[in-house]
């Protein structure tokens, strides 16, 4: 079975977004972003993420230019949508997966291939996440607090324990941290 990465920048207090829905916290810090998307390019082979975030993903790395943006560009992404009219070809390798998002990813992760990384947005995350399909969370956590705002972990049903695989610190005084579950 392929693994689902959940891939995302992350405050201290442990919000994915802040309270207006933004990334105003994250701190720029190339270090981090070389490390971290270099190794993520290497594992993942396919991109899954939610209606609400495709738009302004597809436009952003459309204009985008270097090693990352090729990488996202050319790898097969699934937009989870219960809109099986929804058009996302105006990003290349870009399909739809309509209808239950839970379910679309649970057969992405029965076919072949390499890990799958889900980018967002918040409520897809979150969805993934209380359905049990996420193997692995790799969080640039930076030195932020915002004390609300989105959290992929909201009114999860159980505890989950996971595992440290792996955490470095950056000169921002970001941390890319992998856990496992």
């Amino acid at each position: 079975m392929r693994p689902l990465i959940v891939f995302c920048t992350v405050t201290v207090d442990g919000f994915m977004a802040g309270p207006d829905n933004d990334l105003e916290f994250a701190i720029d810090d190339p270090e981090l972003e070389q490390a971290l998307n270099g190794e993520l390019m290497q594992v993942a082979d396919a991109i899954v993420v939610g209606r609400k975030s495709f738009p302004e993903m597809a436009a952003y790395w459309m204009a985008a230019e270097g090693e990352l943006a090729d990488w996202m560009n050319s790898t097969p992404k699934f937009v989870l949508t219960s809109d099986d009219e929804y058009d996302v070809g105006e990003w290349g390798n870009a399909s739809t997966a309509a209808g239950d998002g839970v379910e679309q990813v649970r057969g992405l992760k029965e076919g072949d291939g390499k890990s799958i990384v889900v980018f967002g947005g918040v409520e897809t995350v979150r969805a993934l996440v209380a359905a049990g399909l996420v193997d692995e969370y790799w969080f640039k956590v930076h030195p932020v607090v915002v004390g609300r705002g989105r959290s992929m972990f909201f009114d999860l049903p159980e505890r989950t324990t996971l595992a440290l695989r792996s955490v470095r610190s950056f000169p921002s005084g970001s941390l890319g941290v992998v856990y496992t579950v």
